[in-house]
């Protein structure tokens, strides 16, 4: 069974927070089963969009006890709205495939999807 790597590297996400411009869902994405908490949940996958987005719904429900971080980021909604990030969550621990990884998330108010990869997980 091949391994997925995906830790993110400090340079990128700083670079990612630093960067003015907005976030964009243009290119199409794919479901995924991951686990969070031992809670099983379906994201959405898509690598090209740089950055991690989590619901404010969904981040509210399950991760009630978590550390937020402000944050100045902004997302064009698929319903292309312009949304400033509410908070960013640092490093949460996912199990994608039998493999945990550890990635943050950027927190938006949206009602399209509860969680977003937008980081390449190799494997």
């Amino acid at each position: 069974m091949k391994e997925l790597v995906s830790i993110i590297s400090n340079e990128w996400l700083e670079e990612s927070e630093l960067s003015s411009n907005v976030i964009r869902l243009d290119s199409p994405s794919i479901s995924i089963r991951c686990q969070i908490n031992k809670a099983p949940s379906d994201a959405l996958y898509n690598p090209f969009v740089g950055v991690n987005i989590m619901s404010a719904s969904f981040a509210h429900d399950l991760l009630k006890d978590m550390q937020l971080t402000p944050t100045t980021k902004l997302l064009k909604s698929l319903s292309e709205h312009i949304l400033p990030s509410l908070r960013i969550l640092y490093v949460l621990h996912i199990q994608v495939k039998g493999t945990m990884v550890h990635l943050s998330f950027y927190i938006f108010d949206i009602m399209e999807f509860d969680l977003l990869i937008g980081q390449p997980i190799e494997s």
